[in-house]
């Protein structure tokens, strides 16, 4: 079933496009880390707000590491 608060790929502008399952190394780490998800989540802690932004959630293979970033937070692991 289609969940629009989960989404299966995201576009980002001037930086193209991002699906589920796609894999991103971190350079600091030294890891390939697999995006497991896309949430939207609300931009305040408000429980009121309306105002949504993607959230991307990538773990490694053997789940020892796991990154939860912001849109801008994940643009520099796109690479050029």
């Amino acid at each position: 079933m289609y969940d629009p608060y989960s989404p299966s790929g995201w576009d980002i502008e001037g930086h193209g496009s991002v699906n589920v399952e796609d894999l991103f190394f971190d350079d600091n780490q030294l890891v390939w880390l697999c995006l497991d998800e896309i949430t939207l989540e609300p931009i305040t802690g408000d429980p009121m707000e309306t105002r949504l932004e993607p959230v991307f959630w990538l773990s490694s293979k053997d789940l020892t590491h796991t990154l939860e970033l912001t849109e801008s937070e994940l643009i520099p692991y796109l690479g050029g």
